[in-house]
This record gives C-alpha cells, structure tokens and sequence, in this order.
C-alpha cells in the first residue's frame, strides 16, 4: 500500500465559520467601498467571536454592524436557531458575543500596497501557489476531491434535514496508490479508507446515524472504479455519540 489522506469540514465547524465571517466582512465593506482593504482575522470559541485586525475603507461600521454580519454569516450556514439542539448543544447566534478589534491599516503598510504605476502589492501578506494534478476532473489531487465531495454532500442533506444533523462535519479519505511510482505518476488505484463524523440529534441512535450516513456515502458519486464498498474501510462517528458541537 501507499496512502495518501485529506480531511475537509463543512462550513458549520468552527473554523470554516471563521474564514466565513471574515470573508462576509470583506464583502460586506466592499459592497460600500469597492477599493477598500481588509486584512481581518476572526476567532470563534464557543458563544464568543472575536474579529481582529485592519481596515483601509471609507466606511465606518458600528459594533452592531459587524455582530449582524456575523449573525448573518452563521444563520446562512445553519446556525439558526435550531430548536433540534440545545443552546448548549449547538452554536445560537442569538447567544453570541462579538467582540471587534479593527484598526485603521498602518500607512507604512500601505505604501507596500499602493504602488507607483498603478501597480498593487501584497503589503504583508503572503502568496500562496499550488499546482495541478491530473488525478480528477477538475485538476485536484484525489484524496482531497472526494474528501470534499462527500463533506458537501452530507453537509447539503445536514442543511435539509435540522430534525436529524448538524453542521459541523468533518471527512475524510485515504487513498491507496499502491505505489510510490503511481502515487508520483497520479494514479490513484482504490479509495482505502472513508471517515464521516456528523453530530445528530439525542433522540437518534448511534446505528440510525450510521446507517443514515452510510447512505449518504454510496449516493455521493464517488467513482466506482475507486470506491468498492465491500472493500473500503468505513469510519462513521467513530467515537461514538456526537450530539454537543
């Protein structure tokens, strides 16, 4: 065997819900300033939120502005008020405490932005850059596609039916290439390993949430070439009871 894994969560854990947030804060200023900056960091524990960083806008939002957005942002994921879970089960916005550090970006900073020519820099920031790989149709590695392939899809079904699941998943996969030589050559040969944890509500057992993801597992279109049920070692909420997230 040679494996290769990736895990993927849904927008419903906590740090999806971050990166969520803040992207909802960049679009929401620029909405109002088209050339607006923002170089925002958003930490999630338990009810509190805590959004750090800087802006180079000419808006001023208001604490209260930012706590709907935030509101916004985890309803639109499926932190709604679940009357399913508990508030101490499950994140309820209405329960959140949102704290905001945005400060003015340093001038020194800008000017590594705002360029002569025209030209934009990165400031700060950093770059990041990856490649392609032959290995799926939309050019990802394998491990990774199908990872995310069934986090969508248990997160749709988690989405439609509040009465059974929440949000916060995790997947994971673990493909076997056989080979070095085929994993460097991008030949994945069979989909070893599947891991799904999804939290659910009190009322459903352990062996009703298996056999509800179970489905969901096979209905996801993994290919068939890869995924052999009858072969592929299969982990859902391993642990056990998943019901507090």
């Amino acid at each position: 065997m040679y494996l290769f894994t990736s895990e993927v969560v849904s927008p419903g854990h906590p740090d999806k819900c971050a990166d969520i947030i803040a992207d909802s804060i960049v679009d929401e200023i620029l909405k109002q300033d088209p050339n607006g900056r923002v170089a925002a960091e958003v930490f999630i524990a338990g009810k509190h939120v805590v959004i750090g960083g800087e802006v180079n806008a000419k808006i001023d939002f208001t604490h209260d502005d930012y706590r709907h957005i935030v509101k916004g942002a985890l309803s639109e994921i499926g932190y709604n008020d679940n009357p399913h879970f508990t508030r101490a089960q499950c994140l309820h916005p209405q329960d959140l405490q949102v704290d905001v550090f945005l400060n003015q970006q340093s001038p020194d900073i800008n000017q590594g932005v705002d360029q002569e020519g025209g030209e934009i820099g990165a400031g700060d920031q950093g770059i990041m850059f990856g490649f392609a790989s032959c290995e799926t149709k939309n050019f990802m590695p394998a491990a990774i596609t199908y990872a995310r392939a069934l986090c969508d899809h248990v997160y749709a079904y988690a989405k439609s039916h509040p009465n059974e699941l929440g949000v916060d998943i995790k997947t994971q996969v673990s493909v076997d290439y056989g080979t070095k030589s085929n994993f460097e050559e991008c030949k994945p040969q069979s989909i070893h390993t599947i891991v799904v944890s999804a939290p659910c509500v009190e009322s459903m057992s352990i062996e009703r949430v298996r056999d509800l993801i179970g489905n969901l597992i096979d209905s996801a279109g993994l290919p068939k070439e890869l995924y052999d049920k009858s072969k592929t070692i299969i982990y859902i909420n391993p642990t056990g009871r998943y019901v507090n997230h």
